[in-house]
């Protein structure tokens, strides 16, 4: 079983087990053809939009539930829907100083998955639930299928 001391994840800096630059990114102008092809070819389930003008700075994300959503769903046409027409906004972020306990509070009050991580205005990283499951579950290194479940079956173990 994970062992998670919330002690213990208000001593965990955020920085130290989220994903770094270089991240997947698109401006605002982009389609969401154009995105959800970058999707596909980095695999991942989520881009962050940045301001064109201002390199490295977060407007917004779109992830695949907002596709389906808010264009699929919507009978919208992806070479022609622009990303500012569907990003989730304003986007929520986290300092790159904030602790894992303070990230996960934030994570299940705005219910959401993934939170850009920022120092100052400009982004740093990206931290999702599967970046702080995983962290717990290779501190406690048992196999502990729950938590690979957790994680999609274990994708990150497989040998």
């Amino acid at each position: 079983m994970i062992n998670i001391n919330e002690k213990e994840a208000e001593t965990i800096l955020i920085d130290t087990i989220m994903t770094p630059l270089p991240l997947v990114v698109a401006n605002s102008s982009d389609t969401i053809f154009m995105i959800s092809n970058l999707m596909k070819e980095r695999k991942v389930g989520s881009i962050i939009i940045i301001n064109q003008d201002e390199q490295n700075y977060p407007i917004g994300i779109i992830t695949e539930r907002d596709i389906v959503r808010r264009v699929i769903s919507d009978n919208k046409d992806p070479k022609h829907t622009k990303a500012k027409e569907i990003m989730s906004k304003p986007l929520i972020t986290i300092e790159t100083n904030t602790y894992v306990y303070d990230v996960s509070v934030k994570m299940v009050k705005n219910k959401i998955r993934r939170l850009p991580v920022v120092k100052g205005k400009t982004l740093s990283g990206i931290v999702t639930i599967t970046d702080i499951i995983k962290y717990f579950h290779e501190k406690n290194k048992e196999n502990n299928y729950i938590s690979k479940a957790m994680i999609r079956y274990g994708k990150y173990w497989e040998e």
